[in-house]
């Protein structure tokens, strides 16, 4: 019994540090509204993420299949800072999309907001 109460007080700690980190991430769009085949930069200031590790943005609006989706990658800049550019595919349809980020083998619990025109 004392080892159950102490996983699940293990987990409860790691779930919420988790919600901690992904609430000092800031995602920004830049442009917030683009044309298809038209490039979007995702960038943040600071993260949870590793200087110089690989950070993945997932999206639907990303060429590849990457996660069951497009992606593309970067890297960690100092403080987890990072801005990737990257072209979106030509044939989106014009709506609302998003992208989330991954690192250090984990999903960030973030995500930014752009729509295609």
């Amino acid at each position: 019994m004392k080892r159950l109460a102490a996983t699940a007080a293990a987990a409860a700690l790691f779930s919420a540090a988790g919600s901690a980190a992904a609430a000092r991430v800031h995602l920004v769009a830049s442009p917030t509204t683009v044309a298809p085949g038209g490039s979007i930069r995702i960038s943040a200031k600071s993260s949870p993420c590793p200087v110089h590790d690989q950070v993945t943005l997932t999206s639907a609006a990303y060429p590849g299949h990457a996660f069951g989706i497009g992606a593309v990658y970067g890297r960690v800049g100092s403080h987890g800072a990072f801005s990737v550019l990257a072209r979106i595919r030509s044939t989106l349809r014009p709506g609302r999309y998003h992208v989330s980020v991954r690192c250090g083998g984990g999903n960030l619990g973030v995500l930014a907001y752009f729509r295609v025109r």
